[in-house]
């Protein structure tokens, strides 16, 4: 019997759209009725409509998994290993911000003692800038519990983690060396690298990400919004009913973006020879002014898509400087319809684009 397990903590809606979306997925294409979902969380999930295997953290384990700190994907490391000790067949761990594109069982046939699963291979550390301080205190090479490990070690995503039973002691390893690395920085990816580096002493570890989406990235909020509608518009619908309406390939498409604003954004980026994010962030601040004019929770959508890009850290005090000015007058004109996030976001940016460049 394969188990598809994740977690979520608090009550906020638009975690539990994410989980409402990535299980029905998985409801919807799996090929075995007894492949099973397992939730753990922090508190009950109350009347949710789908049906799952329920486990509350308790607060001592809580607290234990996570080191009393706030790098809560510390938690996935246990509940992995936890799944797989009741030795029931795979376990298939997967985020919440996750959609299944193949049917899971497709995924649980690739796993072996030789082989593990994970979404995607994100490349050697050294390329991640929050792993600056584990990277060079690794450096060319140091040994962490029993595994070689060194700034080029190569970190794999943990969006998806498919494990068999042989694996259990691939996985008590990761611990130990999450363990380990916290001490030296205690990067919220802790988990992932920890898990990556562990089973891959012992396994191939395979990827999967055109099968499953992993939408972490600045189209989230767009289909945690589409999920949520489709939510809303079956609050009296069966589970076979949510399973039949619901296709989880709609959603990997990205959000539409008008040939106007790239053009426009092109134009930006030549004319003030802007940053790939900051073009970016060009583009959202068009594509939002578009919306506007129809719909302004898509606008406010887009906006904060534009402020994402625009605090990324890419850019010299000068440019900063010369950006605020270049918008001043687009912003301006935003502020008629931006909601209150959007503009305490704004008014925060431009006072520090003001007194931050020279």
């Amino acid at each position: 019997m394969l188990t598809l397990v994740t977690v979520i903590y608090g009550d906020a809606r638009r975690y539990r759209v994410e989980l409402f979306g990535s299980i029905l997925s998985a409801l919807k294409l799996r090929t075995d009725p007894d492949t099973r979902v397992v939730v753990y969380t922090d508190r009950s999930l109350g009347d949710f409509p789908l049906p799952i295997t329920e486990r509350i953290i308790s607060a001592a384990d809580w607290q234990n998994w996570t080191r009393g700190s706030g790098v809560t994907h510390l938690v996935k490391l246990h509940l992995v290993r936890q799944t797989l000790e009741e030795k029931l067949g795979p376990v298939l761990y997967f985020d919440t911000d996750t959609l299944f594109l193949v049917p899971p069982e497709h995924l649980a046939a690739r796993l072996s003692p030789e082989t593990a699963l994970m979404h995607a291979n994100e490349g050697p550390i050294s390329d991640h800038g929050i792993w600056s301080d584990i990277s060079a205190w690794l450096g060319e090479g140091r040994e962490i519990c029993g595994r070689m490990l060194s700034r080029h070690s190569v970190m794999y995503n943990s969006g998806i983690v498919g494990v068999v039973e042989a694996h259990h002691d691939s996985l008590c390893r990761s611990i130990d060396i999450a363990n380990v690395l916290y001490d030296v920085d205690p990067v919220f990816s802790l988990d992932q690298f920890s898990t990556g580096v562990a089973l891959s002493g012992q396994a191939k570890v395979e990827t999967c990400t055109p099968e499953v989406l992993h939408y972490w990235g600045w189209h989230r909020s767009f289909i945690r919004d589409a999920i949520d509608r489709f939510w809303r518009a079956h609050q009296q619908a069966d589970i076979a009913e949510l399973c039949a309406d619901f296709e989880p390939s709609i959603y990997a498409r990205p959000p539409e973006i008008r040939w106007q604003e790239k053009l426009y954004a092109r134009y930006m980026g030549f004319r003030w020879r802007l940053s790939d994010d900051n073009r970016f962030a060009c583009l959202a601040l068009e594509t939002a002014r578009h919306h506007a004019k129809s719909d302004t929770e898509m606008a406010n959508r887009w906006f904060a898509v534009h402020m994402d890009f625009m605090r990324k850290p890419t850019s010299s005090r000068a440019q900063i400087k010369t950006l605020e000015r270049a918008w001043r007058t687009d912003h301006h004109a935003c502020r008629t319809w931006l909601n209150t996030q959007n503009t305490v976001a704004l008014e925060t940016w431009i006072n520090e684009a003001r007194a931050g460049a020279p």
